[in-house]
């Protein structure tokens, strides 16, 4: 009997290896490698050349699911390869930074014929426990597959992720997390904790938070998360049932909520469970015009209609780069507060550029140049390009938060001679128009 049992086990085991072997088999026929190289950086992004991995989602249009953080928000190019082909250029469709989801376009002519859709879970929760797959590149080890379980769904730094213990590493992120039950890509691998402070931790984007952007997209309306202006209290990383702490007067929409008031549900929505403010977020997302929000006031439950309308696009941000330092509008809910003027905010200074060795740091705003303010990229760009025709330095005052004699702010005074000027971004135009 002993003998039998273990006959069974073993048998059952081999038919689980197998099954792993066909799904990663398989995730060699959708799993794409991806380089890319950022010359002039926004905020969240660095100078430099990265590759990840990426998964193709719909051959038809040629579209690639990876991470934000590996193509960057304006790379110099992104280039795509499947298994043994070379690598062809590909287009940013979609960048979403609050989900670290990019999707590019590869021409169809370049896509090879044995390339399949990976199968993508959109509708079910991962179940914790369950055996999945980490697929990509790990430090250049092309087409590599961990295996472990998802460990957890957990929220943390503003946004849902799948928990696995199935190794994740460098050349991974953007790849497919795959449950090696259904063979289905439940999410997309993006961070670990480091080695030396875990073992066993690694996170992916919740597919069925990229499925409602990626669908929203195949139907033409914009994705891109709305404008939300209140502040919700928090504690321990976690929004207090959606508490209403302030509430912005001077964003392109108002809510007329009021502090202490909790939101419930956006009405007429399926799944509405609204815990956290990235829950808000992700039923907003394509909605234009008007909606209705259940909320708490005193005690009494009552429906209150506001106007929803998305930020603008990523892809379509434009910034100036002067001297190694790139500036460009930067739109906070708070502005109001710590922004009143619209002043430009300083996205990026380049290591060992002229800025960088003015000692001009990056996450300021620019208070003026020559005593002259601006809020406009186009209208900064052509000043400065009139200072740099001339050969002439400009005086540049910045802001920071930091403090000083009875103050929350700081502010800096540089001067700096004025050389290529600019404008960058994936759509700007050749010259400061």
């Amino acid at each position: 009997m002993a003998l039998l049992l273990i006959s069974k086990i073993c048998m059952a085991d081999t038919r689980e290896s197998s099954e792993t072997t066909t799904h990663f088999e398989k995730a060699n026929t959708y799993t794409v490698k991806i380089r890319s190289r950022i010359e002039y950086p926004f905020a969240n992004d660095e100078k430099g050349a990265f590759s990840g991995a990426g998964f193709l989602i719909d051959k038809n249009l040629g579209w690639i699911a990876t991470n934000a953080h590996v193509t960057g928000t304006n790379p110099a190019f992104v280039e795509v390869a499947f298994n043994k082909t070379s690598f062809e250029k590909a287009e940013l469709v979609y960048i979403d930074q609050l989900l670290d989801l990019a999707v590019l376009q590869l021409p169809l002519a370049n896509i090879p014929d044995f390339a399949e859709e990976a199968s993508l879970e959109c509708n079910e929760e991962p179940i914790i426990g369950s055996p999945v797959g980490a697929y990509g590149h790990p430090f250049a080890l092309d087409f590599s597959g961990t295996r472990g379980i998802v460990s957890g769904n957990r929220y943390r730094w503003g946004r849902y992720w799948v928990q696995t213990d199935a190794a994740i590493n460098s050349g991974n992120s953007g790849g497919p997390l795959i449950n090696l039950d259904t063979g289905k890509v439940i999410g997309i691998n993006s961070a670990t904790y480091s080695k030396r402070m875990s073992e066993g931790l690694g996170f992916a984007v919740h597919m069925i938070r990229a499925c409602r952007v990626l669908a929203l997209l195949k139907n033409g309306a914009d994705p891109s998360p709305p404008y939300i202006p209140v502040s919700f209290s928090q504690t321990n990383n976690k929004s207090d049932q959606l508490k209403v702490a302030a509430v912005y007067e001077h964003q392109p929409e108002f809510w007329s909520l009021k502090p202490d008031d909790k939101v419930l549900a956006v009405v007429g929505f399926e799944n509405n469970k609204l815990v956290h403010q990235s829950d808000l977020i992700h039923v907003l997302r394509g909605q234009d015009g008007q909606v209705e929000l259940l909320v708490e006031r005193l005690g009494m439950r009552q429906i209150y209609t506001i106007k929803v309308r998305p930020r603008p696009k990523l892809i379509d941000k434009i910034g100036v780069h002067v001297s190694g330092i790139i500036v460009g509008s930067e739109s906070l809910r708070d502005d109001e507060i710590t922004n009143p003027e619209n002043l430009l905010f300083i996205q990026n200074v380049a290591q060992a550029s002229i800025g960088d060795l003015a000692d001009i740091k990056p996450y300021g705003y620019v208070q003026s140049i020559n005593g002259k303010t601006f809020s406009d990229s186009f209208k900064l760009c052509n000043y400065l390009k009139e200072l740099e025709i001339k050969r002439d330095k400009a005086t540049i005052v910045t802001r920071y938060i930091g403090w000083d004699y009875r103050s929350r702010l700081r502010y800096h005074s540089y001067e700096i001679p004025i050389r290529n000027v600019q404008l960058v971004g994936v759509r700007a135009p050749a010259d400061c128009g």
